[in-house]
């Protein structure tokens, strides 16, 4: 009997020395990938940077009894990441909106999120959250865009209203600001 446990162990040795050679062959192997990738994908959204004028993108509104209209001003910077939007106000209650195109020139979906905005010139931020700010008598409003993801080829807008605050005194003369709004995407 012990001759035959004897044979089992030898067996069952011979077979782990076997499996371990195996293995190690296994792992001894050097595997070598050769070959090349190219990436096509394009990330290119910003500002729709031709669209400056027109009552697409600015539409005054008279006050009251107003008898000169508001004007306003849009131009672009840093390849279209920033618009700047002047106004120009006569009286309380003149407003001028502004819509801006935010444009996926690339192929990678885009996530829009609430632009920036800066007040040029100081003035103080009216709203925690950044979207509306003041200056002397002027107030602006910045709405976040929609849809809030597009596509390649795709837009957005969003709307900028600077408005004379109604409950200021007329000023007699032009009141004149201006924001920097700043586009904030991700790919989606």
């Amino acid at each position: 009997m012990e001759s035959k446990h004897k044979n089992a162990l030898i067996g069952a040795l011979l077979a782990v020395v076997f499996v371990m050679a195996v293995g190690y062959a296994a792992f001894a192997q050097t595997l070598t990938i050769n070959g090349s990738a190219t990436i096509t994908s394009t990330w290119n959204v910003h500002f729709d940077t031709t669209k400056t004028s027109g009552t697409d993108v600015i539409s005054p509104t008279t006050g009251a009894g107003g008898t000169q209209a508001p004007t306003g001003s849009v131009g672009y910077e840093d390849n279209g990441q920033k618009a700047n939007i002047t106004a120009q106000l006569n009286q309380p209650g003149d407003k001028v909106v502004f819509t801006l195109t935010i444009k996926n020139e690339g192929n990678i979906a885009a996530t829009l999120a609430t632009p920036v905005v800066t007040l040029n010139g100081g003035g103080s931020d009216a709203n925690p959250d950044g979207l509306i700010v003041k200056e002397g008598n002027i107030i602006f409003t910045v709405t976040a865009p929609t849809p809030t993801t597009i596509n390649g080829s795709d837009s957005a807008t969003m709307t900028v209203t600077a408005e004379f605050d109604s409950n200021a005194q007329s000023v007699g003369a032009t009141t004149s600001s201006s924001i920097t709004v700043t586009t904030v995407a991700s790919q989606a």
